[in-house]
């Protein structure tokens, strides 16, 4: 990060930004990390409609603020989802974000279809809206417990985020749930690929990335998997967004499964997401913009307040 080269951890000038992100610290209580996922499961559910509807849908660029505000709302509801503790004050902000939320994610998608006559995509987005807060809230507050034998639970409620992200962004474009339900499956696949080495990456981040790690052959194994099956069914659908980002994400499965070190299980992990965002981004330059300044604030906020610069692509430090 070019910042880090200007202003170094023994300046005044660090001190003081240093205060100004200890500020912050409530901020990053929302887990913003998260935002790129979201967004882009979002988005690819929008981009799926729109390229199965529009021939050569590309680098669409309209400005579209009932759309933003949905985007808005779903961003505050997943603010709610990350949220810990059990103190009231956490409570209560859990739940005032939540119902704003969700007011506007309505409000938003009322503004765009009401006119149209088309009150039943109020009531599908709020339904999958609903099911994205539990079962997310559910995988964040479970997800540090899936091991080997508990695949199946991880499997179940990585799915179900992914699918009601997927379905919101499907009928915001104006599609219908049977077409989306299937459109959806290749992008789930892909999803719960990655989800599944979450914990293997948080392990290999504690080690060097050359070490070795035993006992992950199974996972990758399984996410090496559901990718090839995500190529399969993209090819199939004529879907050119997830069927090349699952070929340009396969070779890093296949090589966490011959070389388990750490190095190759955190590409494996964290590649994935930003190659699918781009190629959504691809129709919607607009998710590159959120993604960029996204990254940069936390990046910032990193670098000034705990001395790191993360979030970051670079895996080897020799």
């Amino acid at each position: 990060m070019v910042i880090s080269r200007w202003i170094k951890p023994d300046t005044k000038l660090y001190v003081s930004l240093n205060d100004i992100s200890r500020s912050l610290d409530w901020v990053f209580e929302f887990r913003p990390i998260l935002f790129f996922t979201i967004w882009t499961m979002m988005a690819a559910g929008l981009s799926a409609f729109k390229g199965d509807t529009i021939d050569e849908f590309y680098w669409t660029t309209s400005v579209h603020w009932p759309l933003f505000l949905t985007f808005f709302g779903i961003t505050l509801i997943a603010c709610s989802s990350a949220l810990r503790g059990d103190d009231s004050g956490t409570e209560k902000l859990t739940l005032i974000l939540f119902i704003a939320g969700f007011v506007i994610v309505l409000s938003s998608v009322a503004m765009e279809h009401v006119e149209a006559g088309k009150m039943s995509r109020i009531f599908a987005v709020g339904a999958w809206v609903s099911i994205f807060y539990v079962s997310w809230r559910l995988y964040l507050k479970h997800w540090k417990k899936f091991k080997n034998e508990k695949m199946i639970m991880s499997i179940s409620l990585s799915a179900l985020p992914a699918l009601s992200l997927f379905m919101i962004g499907w009928h915001l474009g104006g599609g219908k749930i049977l077409g989306g339900m299937l459109a959806s499956a290749p992008y789930a696949c892909g999803f719960i690929a990655v989800t599944l080495l979450w914990p293997l990456s948080v392990q290999a981040e504690k080690l060097h990335h050359r070490d070795f790690m035993n006992g992950i052959t199974r996972i990758v194994g399984l996410g090496g998997i559901l990718m090839i099956i995500s190529i399969f069914l993209g090819y199939r659908m004529g879907d050119p967004v997830i069927s090349t980002a699952a070929i340009i994400t396969i070779p890093f499965f296949a090589v966490a499964l011959v070389v388990t070190r750490a190095e190759h299980i955190i590409r494996a992990f964290r590649y994935p997401i930003m190659i699918l965002a781009f190629f959504v981004g691809v129709r919607y330059p607009w998710l590159c913009l959120a993604m960029f300044l996204n990254f940069n604030a936390i990046r910032l906020y990193n670098y000034f307040r705990h001395g790191v610069i993360r979030p970051t692509l670079k895996v080897s430090y020799d």
